[in-house]
Order: structure tokens, then sequence, then C-alpha cells
């Protein structure tokens, strides 16, 4: 058997009720940058790994429970998924979004789901919904996944995508992770 993963992530755009709008298509995120690798082998070997946290101050990490950590409850804004307005292209050395946009917008609690969809296949999604309440269209061009360690904030994901907001309206995220054999 060969092993094979994926990375996607998608948007929703909702009203206010909830109902949908537009759904965007899956496209392949710019996934697991330095940042995820360097926190694995942490948790794996369990030896300290130097990391920059997303304030940009390089830390020594040891091995954790909450080095993964991403369950950030609503209105929090320093982890878990996160939006940017930022263009940059995505490097491996990104240790947090290009410009992050936390002001007037409404952050869920990010949720997750865990599916099994056939015997060979495993499928996580983690999804959280951000409002926005500018008063003006929100241009979102990134898109971030934030763990919370013990101590310091690392950035795993930066990936580019473009959705844009009108006042009022939610938009829905979900990055999907797929490993099947």
């Amino acid at each position: 058997m060969r092993c094979s993963y994926s990375v996607k992530i998608r948007a929703e755009l909702r009203d206010p009720s909830g109902r949908l709008i537009r759904a965007y298509p899956w496209v392949p995120a710019n996934s697991l940058i330095a940042a995820f690798l360097k926190l694995l082998k942490v948790q794996m070997s369990t030896a300290n790994e130097t990391i920059k946290d997303t304030a940009g101050v390089d830390h020594s990490i040891a091995q954790n429970a909450a080095n993964f950590s991403c369950n950030a409850p609503a209105p929090d804004t320093t982890f878990g998924m996160v939006i940017g307005t930022g263009t940059n292209p995505v490097t491996m050395t990104d240790n947090k979004l290009q410009t992050q946009v936390t002001t007037n917008i409404a952050h869920t609690v990010q949720s997750f789901a865990l599916d099994a969809p056939d015997a060979s296949t495993y499928v996580l999604d983690l999804i959280r919904s951000f409002t926005n309440n500018t008063g003006a269209t929100l241009g979102i061009r990134e898109v971030g996944l934030y763990c919370k360690g013990l101590t310091y904030n690392h950035c795993v994901d930066r990936t580019l995508y473009s959705v844009d907001v009108p006042a009022g309206l939610a938009v829905t995220f979900t990055y999907r992770f797929i490993v099947s054999l």
C-alpha cells in the first residue's frame, strides 16, 4: 500500500441567517511550513527546537501536550485559524500572516470534525467562521493556522486564498487534512 496525504482549504460565504451564498472551490493549501515540522520533531523526539513565534521571537520549545493546540475560543484572535489581507508569497520561514485582520471581525470558536469515509481514508476538518463587521467589503487574501503552545504561538500554515466578504456577511474557512492508504 502507498500512503498519500493532502491539505486543502475552501471558503463558504453566508448571510446573517446562515444561508449559503457562495461555496468557493477546494484548493491545495500552502500548508505545513517550517514551524509545523519543527513542532512535530519536538513532539516525536522530545528534543528542544528553536522556533520563531508569531511575534518574531526565537524560543527553545520543549515537548508539551499543548504544542499543537489550535482550539481557539470565540472571540480569540491569537490562535486557531486566522485571516489577513497580505499577498506576499508564502515561504517556509513565515512565522505569521503578513497582515492579520482582527478589528471589527467576529471570530467564532475553532471547531473540528474527524471522519473515516472508507476503510483506508481519514479526513480531519478544521473549521472557523469570521463575520465582517467593518462596514465595508473585506478582501481576505491569506489564511493561517496558529498553534498555541504552552507559552508561545506558532504559525504552522499560511495559505494565500482570495475571498471578498461584504459588510455584515460571514465567511467560513475549512482546512481539510486527508490521509489515505
